[in-house]
């Protein structure tokens, strides 16, 4: 079929993709399966989901990041956001931090614990990726540019400004309702 593979690796042989082999939201989920799939093999016996995995990664890289941000950053609800940190700070692997510009936030910060563990964890996780996806080197970084520009701007982004547009339209048509 045009250079796409029709039947699904590892399926039986009589389950042909028909139109679904050149379908990007599919090829990207079965991907993601097969990559989560090789995370839980590494970090399972540390009870880590790869959601809270990035979180403690972008803690990491970002000292003092609200949880709004990270929400933002992981493209989660604030709610989730919230159990999540809950979560690490349970298991020690963050603690709460402060801001001294807002009485309020309570960062979270990555403490000895999750910091060790991250360091542990990154390269096995690194290894089963590269494993799991069969892709040399080059073919990594060349997905991951592609990626960026898939994923680009993030989902949240995307909404606000569906949102913005919506609200001008109905303000446009005069129904009362006001934007900011």
């Amino acid at each position: 079929m045009g250079g796409m593979h029709d039947v699904l690796p590892g399926a039986p042989p009589e389950v042909h993709l028909g139109r679904l082999a050149g379908n990007l939201g599919y090829r990207l989920r079965v991907a993601q399966l097969r990559i989560f799939s090789a995370f839980a093999s590494v970090a399972s016996e540390h009870a880590l989901t790869p959601t809270q995995f990035a979180a403690l990664l972008l803690i990491e890289a970002n000292p003092g990041i609200k949880q709004t941000d990270l929400a933002d950053a992981l493209d989660v609800d604030r709610s989730t956001m919230v159990r999540l940190v809950d979560r690490c700070a349970e298991a020690k692997l963050v603690r709460r931090g402060s801001s001294k510009l807002d009485r309020r936030v309570a960062p979270p910060v990555l403490t000895a614990r999750g910091r060790a563990l991250i360091d542990r964890l990154e390269p096995l996780v690194m290894r089963a990726e590269a494993a799991a996806s069969g892709l040399a080197r080059d073919e990594r970084t060349a997905l991951l540019r592609v990626l960026e520009r898939v994923g680009a701007p993030p989902l949240r982004q995307a909404q606000g400004d569906r949102r913005q547009a919506q609200g001008d339209r109905r303000q446009a048509q005069g129904d009362g309702s006001l934007s900011c």
